[in-house]
């Protein structure tokens, strides 16, 4: 079972939040997490970039602390949410509310991993911590989830976590020179079942 942790009661619940499980840590990126989170990208680009846009941008650790900066903003700004997820020390991943529409409450749920630690379940169960602080401090009613057609593992991530499939977004994503189709998922507070 997940535990959010909040300082104070914050005027945003996006303020210092930190989400555990049994074995993960997620929280906010911080500036000193910009060389490994170069790194986790850089030992994977060619298997990210397949898939994820950025991957193409992210050539040095400043790319990383940039982004790390900009994330941060858009979090006090409540616009995004990025965390970084942890085992033990070890960064993982990332896992994060994009997009996020306050006045209807929806927003798109986004991930990513290493390869290192791909297949022990560490996507899953972080972007199911982040369901439960989506539909529960944060308020929200909506997630989606855009994944291409042909990215079978994140398919498979969004069907574990009982999303939805609601459509075919037609050459939707442009990434590494070419259109891709995505599937549209979502999930609404209503059908989210929290962990037992």
């Amino acid at each position: 079972m997940a535990h959010i942790r909040m300082y104070e009661v914050p005027a945003s619940p996006f303020d210092r939040v930190e989400i555990q499980d049994a074995e993960l840590v997620l929280r906010p990126l911080a500036t000193s997490d910009a060389v490994p989170l170069f790194r986790l990208i850089d030992a994977d680009r060619d298997r990210l970039g397949r898939w994820l846009p950025w991957v193409e941008d992210t050539r040095t650790a400043t790319d990383s602390a940039r982004f790390i900066a900009d994330a941060t903003e858009e979090r006090k700004r409540r616009r995004s949410l990025v965390l970084g997820f942890f085992v033990g020390e070890a960064l993982a991943g990332t896992v994060g509310l994009h997009f996020i529409e306050w006045f209807d409450r929806c927003a798109e749920l986004g991930y990513w991993i290493g390869s290192h630690a791909e297949g022990r379940g560490y996507v899953t169960r972080a972007a199911r911590c982040m369901l439960g602080f989506a539909f529960g401090p944060a308020g929200l009613n909506r997630l989606v989830i855009r994944c291409a057609v042909e990215n079978e593992r994140s398919k498979r991530v969004a069907e574990r976590l009982g999303f939805r499939r609601e459509g075919l977004l037609r050459e939707a994503h442009w990434v590494a020179g070419r259109f891709l189709d995505q599937h549209l998922f979502a999930l609404l507070r209503c059908e989210y079942e929290k962990p037992a």
